[in-house]
């Protein structure tokens, strides 16, 4: 990203790329109609099941306590009839720490701030949210038990049903 820093000591300057400046050009690209919420659904049917895989064989056991803390809290916001929208995308993000791989945080990281705002303007029911945390469940499992075969065919119906629910509110 290109930096203008006004003044004597300014100029045009190379800035340090972070999920703030990622997640802010993929928003632009979205209200500018360069790319589509379905463009960066695509996307990420190309990247997570691989993210996922990579985090199967990287996780720690903090990683896991992580992603169990999310189903729970998923868990106990459904059962209250309060599920929060933030744990679908934090999961997805925590799941690309578990894989070690600096870029997929960053892009998972970044993606999650964008569709946050997309996100807001849904109302997920219920069942929404039960389907999410199925999903979530068996996603654990196969990184927990290292299952690579089952881990990458989890994570893209899951972005298909989601995908498919974002399609139908």
């Amino acid at each position: 990203m290109i930096a203008i820093k006004p003044g004597i000591s300014g100029g045009a300057f190379i800035s340090q790329m972070g999920i703030k400046s990622v997640s802010d050009s993929l928003s632009n690209m979205i209200r500018l109609g360069n790319i589509s919420v379905s463009d960066i659904w695509g996307f990420r049917l190309l990247i997570e099941p691989n993210i996922c895989c990579r985090a199967a064989q990287y996780r720690t056991d903090w990683d896991l306590k992580q992603m169990e803390d999310m189903i729970t809290n998923l868990e106990k916001a459904i059962k209250s009839r309060k599920p929060p929208i933030v744990s679908n995308m934090d999961f997805h993000q925590i799941i690309a720490r578990a894989s070690k791989n600096p870029l997929s945080i960053l892009i998972m990281d970044a993606i999650g701030e964008t569709l946050l705002e997309v996100y807001k303007k849904f109302n997920f029911s219920l069942t929404d949210h039960k389907n999410i945390l199925r999903f979530h469940k068996k996603i654990f499992e196969c990184i927990k038990k290292k299952d690579t075969q089952k881990l990458g065919t989890f994570m893209e119906a899951h972005l298909m049903d989601n995908m498919k629910r974002l399609k139908n509110i």
